[in-house]
This record gives structure tokens, sequence and C-alpha cells, in this order.
């Protein structure tokens, strides 16, 4: 006689357990039916006895048919949902072959709750064996990982055991063994630690929900306007520009002004309007924080863009805002996620370095005028000038800087992810030396990012009034 078995896979996620939906599988001379009753309701908290014989499986119970009137049971939740406890802290992607039986049943163990080990690199970051960032643990809740499953805690995360500790107890999950197969059933690529399941990040797809939290809108109306976007309880300013000619997914220009600056003030100085009307692009110019105290780019407080050493994407309130812009600039005017670009100058080039570097996974490429990568202990530590039209002639002229410090802005990204770049300066800047920019060009062919680098020999530390156009030839053709 034939016999069913009635398998149902439970796929635990933030809202509980999900149902696979229905399936036949034909072994010959048995039924492997895989059923999701369409009234079944969310997993039940009570776990089956681990040596407790399952139901209807081969084995356990013997083969009496059942009585001629009988009719299938049609609620099975209680004893499909026994086997699976829920949150056990870990996604499985169990997949069972086709056109296969099943003999007798055998059990993985599944960590309920263990954290890998991490390490500090050498800018501080805590990393896995595998080079991922981890500051908190993937499938908890406030707990943002990107495509590259690099893992950031937002506020109000609280990890849920010790990292490296497992909790009370390992379940067990009885899947089967295949027979007439030379190889065992597929359970998925292992992971390094406990995650949820999270199509939009696990596909290698731009994040498209971002979790990021914030208060305001963007207008939608032709031209230019301010708008206030708030973020970790502050309003921030924005200047918007929105072009007549845009189309239904226009590309996204983020502008940065240097120190002291305002984004109403930098999109004046620039040819931004200019670059949106003829190209269809949205402008968002925001304006950054005041500062209390100076850093390695400030002597004392200013008005400036966070950066090094707080290169968080969920501490970095600037980051936040970039997060938040892109978002909502999404949500506005659909622009593109594969054309998101950040722009800036001065101390707004060097966020926009970081952007490019923090949120790579959104930036398709960046520019800067005026900034760079400085490795000195501060900005105003190496006053180099020189003459010449590229950085291996700059190299040869007396005066060049031997610095050997941190990255800063940022330590570049050496996964193969840092976006293409865009550099600028004048060789005779003397707030900000040209050899930052220099030091930046060789450090991104170093990590095998794309650059090109434009000197303006004898030019000091200026906007020039085609920055965004000479940029744009760069990025208009470039996609993440």
């Amino acid at each position: 006689m034939n016999t069913r078995v009635a398998l149902t896979l439970c796929l635990l996620g933030a809202s509980g357990c999900e149902v696979v939906p229905a399936d036949d599988i034909d072994a010959g001379a048995m039924s492997l039916i895989v059923d999701a009753a369409p009234d079944r309701g969310v997993a039940r908290d009570t776990p089956r006895a681990p040596d407790a014989p399952v139901p209807d499986r081969p084995g356990t119970a013997p083969d009496v048919p059942p009585p001629p009137d009988a009719a299938p049971p049609t609620d099975l939740g209680a004893a499909r949902d026994a086997g699976l406890p829920r949150d056990v802290g870990v996604a499985f992607d169990a997949g069972v072959p086709r056109d296969v039986g099943v003999d007798a049943p055998i059990s993985i163990d599944i960590p309920a709750c263990i954290y890998e080990a991490v390490f500090r690199d050498s800018t501080g970051e805590p990393r896995n064996a595998a080079g991922q960032v981890r500051h908190c643990w993937p499938g908890e809740a406030r707990c943002f990982c990107d495509r590259d499953n690099d893992c950031y805690a937002e506020a109000g995360y609280v990890p849920r055991c010790t990292p490296g500790v497992a909790d009370a107890g390992t379940p067990r999950v009885d899947v089967g063994t295949p027979r007439d197969v030379g190889s065992p059933i597929d359970v998925g690529t292992p992971r390094d630690v406990p995650v949820v399941v999270d199509v939009t990040r696990d596909t290698g797809t731009i994040p498209a929900d971002d979790p990021v939290v914030y208060t305001g809108t963007l207008p939608t109306r032709t031209g230019r306007s301010a708008a206030t976007i708030r973020v970790n309880g502050n309003a921030r300013d924005v200047t918007v520009y929105v072009p007549a000619s845009r189309g239904a997914a226009p590309p996204l220009l983020l502008l940065f002004h240097g120190t002291n600056g305002s984004g109403a003030g930098v999109f004046d100085e620039s040819d931004a309007q200019a670059v949106a009307n003829a190209n269809g692009a949205i402008v968002l110019a925001p304006s950054s924080r005041y500062r209390s105290s100076g850093d390695w780019d400030h002597r004392t407080e200013e008005t400036y863009w966070e950066t090094y050493p707080n290169g968080s994407p969920t501490a970095n309130e600037d980051l936040v805002l970039t997060r938040a812009l892109i978002v909502e600039a999404r949500r506005a005017y659909g622009v593109d996620a594969g054309r998101v670009y950040a722009l800036g100058h001065s101390n707004g080039a060097f966020f926009a370095t970081l952007v490019a570097s923090a949120l790579a996974d959104r930036i398709a490429a960046y520019a800067t005028s005026s900034g760079g990568l400085n490795r000195c202990a501060s900005t105003w530590s190496c006053s180099f000038e020189g003459s010449g039209s590229t950085c291996a002639t700059l190299r040869t002229r007396p005066g060049w800087c031997a610095c050997s410090g941190a990255e800063k802005p940022v330590a570049l990204r050496t996964d193969g992810r840092m976006p293409p770049g865009y550099l600028a300066h004048g060789t005779r800047d003397p707030l900000v030396s040209v050899q930052y920019t220099c030091e930046l060009e060789a450090r991104m062919a170093a990590v095998g990012a794309v650059t090109q680098t434009a000197l303006r020999d004898g030019d000091g530390h200026v906007l020039p009034s085609d920055f965004v156009s000479a940029a744009w030839r760069f990025l208009g053709p470039r996609r993440r």
C-alpha cells in the first residue's frame, strides 16, 4: 500500500512561521505531501518531545488502513508545527529533492543562539573570520545587514544572547534520509551565524527597505524648494531641486558643502541646476551640523560634516541623514536606486568619500573637489603645493609630505565594492593640500577602484563653476 507522510517545512522569520506552499512529490511507492492548510495560524510554541515518534512516519506505527468512510483531517496545524519551536534564531533553507523516497528519519542540529567570534581590524571595526562587519547579529530586531551581510546595530538593538555562547538547548529537526540518490538532502549553503532570510538583501539587489528612521517629506513640485528632514530628533535643512524634465526613474545627486557652508550655498555656487535640467536629475543639497569641537579637519568648533573616526552608517548622524535622503528620494521621486551619486567640495568632499565607502551598496560613483585621503595627523599638517598636471609629476616636487597614519576621512573598502571616483583639485591649494587627492588616487588604485583625476595647475581652494558638469561626464554613465 502507499504510505502518505505529512511534512510541513516552516521557515522562521521576523513575524513567526511561514509555511512552504503545498506541493506533491511522487516517489513511486509513496507520496510525500508538503501541505499548507489555508486556515493555519502561527506556529505553536509547544515543542515535541525529542524521542517521540512522528505520526504517520514509516516505521513508527503499524500500517493499519483507515476505516472506509474516514475523512482525512482538515486541520493538522498542531501536529505539523509541534516538531519545530519558534524563535530558534535561524532560517533553515531545507530544500527537499524531488522524486526521492524517505526510508528513515535523521536529525540535523540547528544552533539556537550561537554568535561567532569577531576581531577588531586596523580601523577598529569588529569583523568575523570571513571579514564581514558584525556590530550586531543577523536576524535580530534592529540589526541592519547590507547585501554583503555586513551588519550594523540600530538604535534600540539588544543582543539575544552573549556572543559566542549557546543558549539553552539545541533543537533538532527531522528532515528524512534520501533513498536511491547519491547526494544528501540539500540544506542550503552553511551560514556563519544565525540569520533570517531577507530576499532584498540575500539576492544581491540594492536594499529597497533600508530601515532608517526619519520624519519629514521632500516636496514633489518642480523647481527649487527647501525641506526639513528630522533624524535622531534633529531637524536638518535640505535644498531640493526637481527639474521639469525628470523621468519616471531619475538619477539622484547628493551635493555636500564645505566647512561653515550650507546646502543652499553650494547649490548656488555650483552648476548643479544646469546639470539637473539637462539630465533630468534630482539634486538634494543638505546642510551639516554645528560641531562643538574640532576634529582632524578642523582646529575648533565649526559647522561641518562628521567623518573619521565615526564611519558607522547607524551611529554617524550625517550618514543616517544621507540614508534617509536616499530612501525619501526613492519614495518621493522614484529615483533610480542604481544611479545615486555623492559629490562634495572641501569638507564636503571628504564626506562624499566617506559616503561612497560606508554606503557603497547605495552609491554608484562619487566626485570630490579639494578633498582627498589624509594620512597626516590633521588637514593642516601638510602644506604641500606644487606645479604639474598629474600626481606622478607632483610627487617629484620638493615639499611632498611623508605621512603614514590612519586613513581619513575613512579607510577605503577593500572588498572590491569601492565606487568609482572623480577627483578634482587645484595644485596650489593652501587649505587642503593637493597631496591628499593624490593619496586618494593611489589608494583607490590599490583597492581596485576606478578614478579620474583632474588637477588644475596653479589653482587654489575653489569650487570650479563647472565642477558638477565635469564630474557628471564621469558619473552619469555609471550604475551601481
